[in-house]
């Protein structure tokens, strides 16, 4: 699916969309989780309880077996992304939150990424292949450091962080053309051979957590704003990273296959993130 250059050149622009992301945050986005713990809590519960749950359910219900249960099972235990924070942007949602959120979410990926993968890749029987859990950690222990350098540079520069997160987010932009620029035999391909069950589960998987997200939110009596933004901080997952996870544990000739799933889900979360938003814009009271 990649070639050796893509690879290389995914990986760079992966560090530096995450040194872009580190840019975007700051101490206070922490200090505001510990101020308003309810609505990141429901966040963080709805990252990483309905959305690891929910494609389990989904490999289980809709059969899928080897390399596609794995691949699911690893953009869903990823943490949220930049995307979601765009997402609720558009959506004229609780911006704020959703950068908390996806703050937390990716410092707490260090442990409940391989933990909820170990807990759920072990029921995966006809998976022909060990998950390399330290290295998994290591992985996202790396990706750490871009972006603690890309808050350091925002502590030390608000307008150099500025210049950062604009090159971070071109990145992200560059990152996602050549993903598919490079590729659109394999992307269109990989519509087209993807078995309906793989389809059904990354289009069960998104929405189920967005309306999970949303419906605990409601649940708790979060405002619209909150609403929206954990509904679509839960459903659209950071997919760099988890194709950073892939390219940087496990090994070259199982690659094109883990892919291909996370693929596929970050192309359904645009789809259905797109339509949500139009949704949360349209019936802000919702």
């Amino acid at each position: 699916m990649l070639s050796e250059l893509d690879k290389v050149l995914v990986a760079a622009l992966t560090l530096i969309f995450m040194l872009g992301m580190g840019a975007s945050l700051t101490t206070e986005d922490y200090a505001r989780a510990v101020r308003r713990p309810r609505a990141v809590l429901v966040g963080l519960i709805s990252q990483y309880g309905w959305m690891p749950l929910l494609a389990h359910f989904a490999i289980q219900q809709l059969g899928l077996t080897g390399t596609d249960a794995l691949g699911l099972l690893l953009i869903a235990c990823a943490s949220g992304g930049n995307a979601s924070n765009m997402f609720t942007y558009f959506s004229r949602a609780d911006l704020a939150l959703s950068i908390t959120m996806t703050a937390v979410s990716t410092l707490a990926s260090v442990v409940l990424m391989p933990v909820f993968l170990f807990v759920y890749a072990s029921s995966l029987s006809e998976t022909p292949m060990q998950v390399p859990y330290l290295a998994v950690i290591g992985t996202l222990l790396a990706m750490l450091v871009p972006i603690g350098i890309g808050m350091w540079i925002r502590h030390r520069s608000v307008e150099r962080a500025r210049k950062v997160e604009r090159v971070g987010s071109i990145s992200g932009a560059v990152l996602l053309a050549v993903l598919l620029v490079t590729s659109v035999a394999d992307q269109i391909e990989l519509v087209t051979t993807a078995t309906d069950s793989t389809i059904r589960a990354c289009v069960g998987v998104v929405s189920a957590g967005m309306f999970l997200g949303y419906l605990v939110a409601r649940i708790v009596r979060l405002g619209p704003p909150q609403r929206h933004a954990v509904s679509l901080e839960t459903g659209v997952q950071n997919s760099p990273l988890a194709i950073a996870v892939i390219l940087a544990t496990f090994p070259a000739a199982d690659q094109d296959a883990l892919l291909k799933v996370p693929f596929l889900y970050a192309m359904t979360a645009i789809l259905i993130g797109t339509i949500a938003t139009f949704i949360y814009r349209r019936f802000p009271d919702l």
